[in-house]
């Protein structure tokens, strides 16, 4: 049996590759093992290595980094004791595969990694630009180390075989993050109200806002605070709002979400992790969405909901007509938020990130290359 070995560092990133995973899992040609790292161990982003085990996956080893963000440098150092915990790791695995997802910056320790060892490396979701973020040269950088490459969209196949000079292993198969629509009952808006103290008959809305690593601290929190003043200022609006990932600056943002909920009790309500059942149940009920999130960006134009998509750490990337582009300014968010919310939900072009059958094309694909 082939040993395909997944490495997740993220909350975000595991919700995309749940269904990868048990696909993967079923499969009898296969072995899965399953390595986690980052911020799944962190209490602050929801210790998310629990939801991983009561999903029923075996965790073949856990590489415990000691994710420091309190500054650029201390994220760095994290990555190279990151890199130093994952090589006895791999040694002892002897994987066939290693899959990895995105554009974090854990991916650059646990790829160079792979790659000095000489473990075959396939990359989800390569290929994208995402111009306001550090993410953009991580994403390019596991593009250039990786043998297999499992993009989006054709544009993004088209960019990778530009920066490697050919179409082999390249498969544009649509975005993982999709699945979960097909794969997964959502909960009820009454469900949602009980589980997050809600009120059902009001409108609601989702907020979430990563830092902008290309940004300084202060403009990070700036625009925070502006999208949770314009936010407070709808009549009969509630807005849940998830935790920064964890980078530098996401310590900083969460205390502003706290204090923006001990401030105005019932408009807010934060939540460290909202997990993927109750956080894409919870986008299909809301009336916005607003941050920098890329699941704005991907998954929300497959529910029709209006998205407020906040400064440019989205930049480069396709905007779907559900979309509004917005500064991070207090008027021009006021301008944005006032549009989305009179809008309806339009679906007219959600199709350009995929289908939603992603993790059975990418089993097909590695039946036939391995």
């Amino acid at each position: 049996m082939k040993k395909i070995c997944v490495v997740t560092a993220a909350r975000s990133e595991y919700g995309v590759l749940k269904w990868l995973l048990q696909e993967i899992a079923a499969d009898k040609e296969y072995t899965l093992q399953l390595v986690v790292t980052g911020g799944h161990l962190l209490a602050q982003q929801g210790h998310t290595v629990d939801a991983i085990v009561s999903d029923g996956f075996t965790v073949d080893a856990v590489v415990d980094a000691r994710l420091d963000l309190s500054s650029p440098s201390a994220v760095a150092a994290s990555m190279g004791r990151m890199g130093e915990g994952l090589a006895p790791v791999f040694a002892r695995l002897q994987p066939d595969l290693l899959i990895v997802l995105g554009d974090r910056y854990e991916l650059l320790p646990v790829c160079s990694t792979a790659f000095v060892m000489r473990i075959p490396i396939a990359h989800i979701s390569g290929g994208d630009v995402t111009e306001g973020a550090i993410d953009d040269g991580v994403r390019n950088a596991v593009t250039m180390l990786a043998d297999y490459h499992f993009p989006g969209t054709e544009d993004a196949a088209r960019n990778i075989e530009r920066m490697r000079g050919s179409r082999n292993h390249v498969w544009a198969v649509g975005e993982p993050g999709l699945d979960a629509f097909s794969r997964m009952p959502l909960l009820t808006r009454g469900e949602l109200a009980a589980a997050l103290g809600l009120d059902a008959g009001k409108r609601w809305c989702l907020m979430t806002y990563h830092a902008e690593t290309r940004q300084g601290l202060a403009d990070n929190l700036t625009a925070v605070k502006n999208c949770l003043a314009v936010l407070a200022e709808q009549q009969g609006l509630q807005t849940v709002l998830t935790y920064a990932n964890a980078d530098f600056g996401g310590t900083e943002i969460n205390a502003v979400l706290e204090a923006a909920v001990a401030e105005n009790p019932g408009v807010f309500k934060a939540v460290p992790s909202l997990g993927q059942l109750r956080y894409l149940s919870f986008m299909k009920q809301v009336a916005l969405v607003l941050g920098n999130s890329s699941s704005g960006i991907i998954e929300a134009p497959s529910l029709g909901i209006p998205v407020v998509n906040v400064g440019a750490r989205q930049q480069g990337r396709h905007l779907c007509r559900n979309i509004i582009q917005s500064g991070s300014s207090r008027d021009a968010l006021a301008q944005a938020v006032s549009a989305a919310l009179s809008r309806s939900p339009d679906t007219s072009d959600a199709s350009y990130w995929g289908d939603g059958t992603t993790a059975q094309h990418i089993m097909q694909i590695l039946h036939e290359v391995l």
